[in-house]
């Protein structure tokens, strides 16, 4: 455990809390780096939310994230971030796991400040190797996030979207575990320009019937104003 991890990240206006760094320890149960930081004046309270959002660095991981600090935190709620590291990149340097997990916090520090400045947050940053299933399974338990959010990544689907959401070597067998196991809802985010490309695609269709001008006018309308487009599956 590191106390003083996240001080070099913290952003002003962010206070640094205790952080924790395993990559170094061959007896732990879960190879992960934390940092932790919290908006000055954070107070938790009995309408705080809980959300997990699984932030690949791929386009459908940031959409994800972005959704989810422009879209869905407010004030008082806290945001878990988890990224899935593959066990061979820590055979090398564990720097540069590390870098990426502050370089990560300051970027959402940045978009806090810029989409709310006023709002109060708690957050987390979760760099984890190790099986995301059962990372996925450790994350809930501790967390107990009220949803998970996750991206996707369009023609692939719901289901393997979550496999590559969290960074999953076989996306099938984990993202259809994932949906099958999780006690708490999911929020799929979609890019807007790939819901534009699926109803262009579909509007093209000749074998389409034509009560789909009306559903594809009124989808339109909606995407017009909303940046991106989630999708809730309850647990």
């Amino acid at each position: 455990m590191q106390q003083n991890t996240a001080q070099s990240v913290a952003g002003q206006g962010y206070t640094p809390k205790v952080s924790f760094d395993t990559f170094e320890n061959p007896a732990a149960s879960m190879f992960s780096f934390t940092l932790h930081v919290q908006s000055d004046g954070y107070a938790r309270n009995r309408a705080t939310r809980v959300f997990l959002c699984a932030s690949s660095p791929d386009e459908s991981g940031r959409y994800a994230l972005d959704w989810a600090l422009e879209s869905l935190v407010q004030d008082g709620d806290e945001l878990i971030i988890f990224r899935g590291v593959d066990p061979e990149d820590l055979e090398k340097d564990h720097e540069v796991v590390r870098e990426e997990a502050r370089e990560l916090m300051r970027q959402i520090q940045e978009k806090c400040i810029e989409y709310d400045p006023e709002r109060k947050l708690s957050i987390i940053v979760e760099l984890i190797a190790g099986k995301v299933t059962t990372t996925l399974e450790r994350l809930i338990a501790l967390y107990r996030p009220d949803s998970i959010v996750v991206g996707t990544r369009g023609q692939r689907g719901m289901m393997q979207a979550w496999g590559a959401a969290f960074g999953a070597p076989g996306v099938g067998s984990v993202s259809k575990y994932c949906l099958s196991n999780s006690p708490v809802p999911i929020i799929v985010v979609r890019p807007e320009r790939k819901v534009r490309k699926v109803l262009a695609k579909r509007r093209a269709d000749p074998k389409r019937g034509t009560h789909f001008d009306e559903l594809t006018r009124a989808k339109t309308q909606n995407i017009q104003s909303i940046p991106m487009s989630p999708s809730v599956t309850p647990a």
